[in-house]
């Protein structure tokens, strides 16, 4: 049983926490006496658009990892414990507990609880956060609930109400993680100074999905690109270069998203493909590559992936298009643009 507060037999508390590893390791630390609901997105990936109908955005929101890597999730799974399935609870329960880390998919997923919590209207004094920064004997933060094993877990952080002020600086940065003006996510710590540094952080790192000025690329491709030089042909061992190298940054995204990255940058379609793939394109342990000499240049900075290939991915709520435009490309830890994409 948790210990970070007192309650009445009667009262219902519902717990929430980010994926599917913490909330098993949840369970088996707390028992099935604890209700728990777990949020299974990683929201710094892909399209976070305004988020008026819950319903489609979960579509929007499957249909974005579905595809990221054809074939291997044909039918994806609706679980009965998945926070959007069950906003209704959020109303019913008369104390919520939001457990989190201090890294950038756990801030946003914080953001995005607020933002639930306000639609159903839950008054704040319902609501708590245990927000976990450290550990005894690591030096390091707490990037990931995942990270946490059940001891850790059991000696959690006192809970602390969520005052007004924190909820109205993670609902900002909810408005401005799906606004469709970037400049909400690059200006928001300049637009927001009392916001928490671990939330400011995470906004920071969201300025990393649009694609680099010179390059042409987003952060996490050029990276995936150094590695296939220094580390290919093996999908699977670049994409564990490339996870180690970042191991301590706030930005933790996951081998499937980088193993669909790998495949987005060898794709057929394009004008000019970075990357040469062999073998089985929806298992990144039997999927071999290679740098293509325009991927190379690219790497070298002697070419840019844009526009010798198109734009067309979201950048958190905003969507490129170099066929539509306009586009917003990073220079740094701001933003350029917008510029018209190709007629």
């Amino acid at each position: 049983m948790l210990h970070h507060t007192k309650r009445r037999a009667s009262e219902s508390r519902l717990n929430l926490i980010l994926g599917d590893s913490a909330g098993g390791t949840f369970r088996v630390t707390f028992g099935r006496g604890e209700t728990l609901l777990v949020d299974p997105d990683v929201l710094s990936c892909g399209p976070t658009p305004r988020r008026s109908d819950l319903e489609a955005w979960r579509v929007l929101r499957s249909k974005y990892w579905t595809d990221l890597v054809p074939g291997m999730f044909e039918n994806s799974e609706t679980w009965t414990n998945d926070v959007l399935e069950n906003v209704p609870k959020l109303s019913d329960a008369d104390r919520i507990v939001v457990w989190a880390a201090t890294g950038l998919t756990e801030q946003l997923f914080i953001a995005s609880v607020c933002s639930l919590i306000s639609i159903a209207n839950v008054p704040l004094d319902r609501v708590e956060l245990v927000q976990f920064e450290s550990v005894p004997n690591r030096r390091a933060r707490v990037i990931g609930m995942g990270e946490l094993n059940e001891a850790l877990l059991r000696n959690h952080p006192a809970a602390m109400p969520l005052a007004q002020g924190v909820f109205a600086n993670y609902l900002a940065a909810w408005d401005a993680l799906t606004s469709p003006d970037p400049r909400a996510v690059e200006c928001f710590a300049e637009n927001h100074a009392s916001a928490g540094e671990y939330l400011k952080d995470a906004m920071r790192l969201m300025i990393r999905r649009f694609p680099d000025v010179r390059t042409g690329l987003a952060h996490w491709d050029f990276r995936l690109l150094a590695h296939v030089r220094k580390h290919g042909p093996s999908a699977a061992r670049v994409i564990g270069y490339t996870m180690t190298e970042n191991w301590n940054d706030a930005d933790l995204v996951g081998d499937y998203y980088l193993f669909g990255r790998l495949l987005r940058m060898g794709a057929e379609n394009l004008p000019m493909p970075l990357l040469e793939l062999k073998g089985e394109k929806n298992n990144m342990r039997t999927t071999e590559m290679q740098l293509t000499p325009f991927g190379l240049d690219v790497l070298e900075g002697r070419a840019s992936n844009f526009p010798a290939n198109p734009v067309e991915e979201w950048a958190a709520g905003v969507q490129l298009s170099s066929s539509r435009g306009p586009l917003w490309f990073r220079d740094g830890d701001r933003l350029t643009g917008p510029k018209a994409g190709a007629s």
